[in-house]
């Protein structure tokens, strides 16, 4: 059973302010004027697991599609030697939504769910970044039952592209607090083709 090719689009968004980061500009926390006193990026968003995109199984079972999301939570200032017990990221829950790339315009159903993930804080003049990576679900295997990914399996096409494939952007939204209680968001993204691949 082969795998259609997902392709990692990571948009890393400074908190709150939606600010994105800028290759040779200066240090992330000095574009961001807001107040929590860390950043909160995604380094990678990966497919996690064979068959990504896979409708359904040969054996007529549908799966979870998962990945994987790598977090680094930085300090904004360079100066900034607060606590950093104090500055890790309690990451609480996210959302996922899709935007069809295809032409289609019907959509899988977005959801929302919890989570707890804990990112610790790279303090200054430290080096490499300290990466937490969690597993996360994408795409429910129950929502592969219902349209439009359902229509893959019967009548085996898409209504509203003709196409075998669903060509998907699924944005996974991220809200947390530090510890000390400031609000944090970041979004990125990964592109998914959704295709009945059993028997092939």
């Amino acid at each position: 059973m082969r795998s259609p090719r997902a392709v990692t689009k990571i948009a890393a968004v400074l908190l709150l302010g939606l600010t994105p980061l800028m290759a040779g500009c200066k240090a992330p926390g000095d574009l961001d004027r807001t107040s929590a006193p860390v950043i909160l990026v995604i380094s990678s968003i990966t497919p996690a697991g064979d068959n990504f995109g896979d409708v359904v199984n040969d054996d007529g079972t549908v799966n979870d599609d998962e990945v994987e999301v790598a977090f680094v939570a930085r300090l904004k200032a360079s100066s900034d030697i607060t606590a950093p017990e104090l500055q890790e990221i309690i990451v609480e829950r996210y959302e996922v939504t899709y935007r069809r790339t295809d032409g289609g315009t019907s959509t899988p159903a977005g959801m929302q769910r919890a989570m707890t993930a804990k990112v610790p804080i790279t303090p200054n003049g430290s080096g490499a970044d300290r990466t937490l990576t969690v597993t996360l679900t994408l795409t429910p295997g129950s929502q592969k039952l219902e349209p439009p990914l359902s229509h893959l399996i019967s009548p085996g096409f898409d209504p509203d592209t003709g196409n075998t494939s669903i060509q998907t952007d699924a944005t996974l939204t991220f809200y947390g607090k530090t510890i000390a209680g400031d609000r944090v968001t970041v979004s990125g993204g990964i592109g998914i083709q959704f295709a009945n691949y059993a028997g092939s």
